[in-house]
């Protein structure tokens, strides 16, 4: 299915990672700026790097090991009008780490964060969905290797495990500088929160909440400024 954004077209017919509200809200909030090289961990579709590159100058590497959502990725890359400086490779994150060399300015990631809950009778949704294949720990021992001195984190986890991944990043020296706590309609629990670290300690970081819908169940006036440079309403 082919999904229209501002600046670029997706097709994620063959990803297990496919559009969604998610990605729309982290790249929609997520901050590369002036940032050289960008890094997005398990890419799915491509739909986080591409939005990066609508919103930077980077040279920006996806990383993903579900073959074809890697085929997705490249096909999306290859069409839009940033084809030159973003490519998609086929390799884990533990592997990527412990070969490349340079580091990274920004990092973004929709990560695995189900653990120990129900799973899908597919194996490669398995794969991109529950922790098995990349855990939490995982995710914030590899960013901080690959992240820059003065380079940012961002990602979008649910509300429960937000917390103790903040304690883990702090284990790896990386510490938060601003979140969004998001709500899904008035007088609901909160169902994400977006994060964003730098290996800075930040002694008051920004913190903010974010209602998607209004409670006729349309989007909020917040929720339109924060995504208008890429929804097309």
């Amino acid at each position: 299915m082919a999904f229209h954004f501002q600046q670029f077209t997706i097709e994620d017919a063959g990803s297990t990672l496919r559009v969604g509200t998610d990605a729309m809200l982290l790249g929609s909030w997520a901050n590369p700026g002036k940032a050289k090289k960008i890094l997005d961990v398990g890419t799915g579709c491509g739909v986080l790097a591409l939005m990066m590159a609508q919103k930077s100058e980077a040279v920006i590497d996806a990383i993903e090991i579900d073959p074809p959502s890697v085929l997705d990725a490249k096909n999306n890359f290859r069409n839009s009008r940033w084809a030159g400086r973003i490519s998609v490779m086929e390799v884990s994150l533990q592997c990527f780490s412990g070969t490349t060399e340079g580091e990274y300015e920004f990092v973004i990631t929709n990560p695995p964060y189900y653990a120990k809950s129900l799973k899908s009778p597919s194996a490669r949704i398995n794969q991109t969905r529950h922790d098995e294949s990349l855990t939490l720990p995982d995710l914030a021992m590899h960013v901080s290797d690959l992240l820059a001195g003065n380079g940012s984190f961002a990602l979008i986890l649910p509300f429960e495990p937000a917390n103790k991944f903040q304690t883990i990043c702090a284990g790896c020296g990386l510490y938060p500088s601003r979140s969004l706590v998001v709500y899904p309609k008035p007088g609901t629990p909160p169902k994400r929160v977006l994060m964003e670290f730098t290996k800075i300690k930040i002694h008051y970081p920004e913190a903010d909440s974010l209602t998607i819908l209004d409670a006729s169940g349309k989007f909020t006036a917040g929720y339109l400024a924060m995504t208008q440079d890429f929804h097309r309403f």
